[in-house]
């Protein structure tokens, strides 16, 4: 791997880890500032972030967490691990405690997945609408600066797993 200094200020071109197989690559930003965002019981979760996002200006930010309770959750997972991808939706009611969350906010879109669990157990996968918040729910989000990431669908064929379009992070 062929490692570059990613000096603040630079721009995130600049600050890729390029690859000569064209495989993983990472980057670095700058933490800009720290959003903490209360979700009111009965607001829809992911809803109620897009419009904090949209209204606050923020473009690109780390989810860094969140925690609470929902009175209702809706999640899709990927069902197996070939190319294409296969995803299952399930939703349901009750006493539901918001383990962790996590994600990205690229181009102002969310992308949120979340650990829950029930008296049943614990499971989890990537938010959708129609997730409510219940008697507590709170966010943490770092908006970060030193580029501009974008998601974009790329094709790839992998020994194994079968060729398709994926969504890919980009600059």
């Amino acid at each position: 791997m062929q490692k570059t200094a990613c000096p603040i200020g630079n721009g995130l071109n600049a600050c890729w880890q390029k690859r000569e197989d064209n495989a993983m690559q990472g980057f670095s930003l700058t933490p800009k500032q720290i959003h903490v965002v209360r979700i009111d019981p009965g607001e829809d979760v992911l809803n109620s972030v897009t419009v904090y996002v949209r209204e606050a200006g923020i473009r690109q930010a780390v989810v860094m967490g969140g925690y609470g309770t929902l009175a209702a959750y809706s999640l899709h997972w990927v069902t197996h691990n070939r190319i294409p991808t296969e995803n299952r939706f399930d939703n349901g009611e009750g006493g539901i405690e918001i383990l962790a969350m996590n994600g990205l906010i690229v181009d102002g879109d969310p992308h949120i997945h979340v650990a829950l669990a029930t008296e049943a157990g614990a499971f989890g996968g990537h938010m959708e609408p129609g997730c409510k918040a219940y008697v507590i729910c709170e966010m943490f989000l770092a908006e970060i600066s030193g580029g501009i990431l974008h998601r974009e669908r790329v094709p790839v064929n992998i020994a194994g797993m079968g060729k398709g379009m994926i969504s890919r992070l980009t600059t």
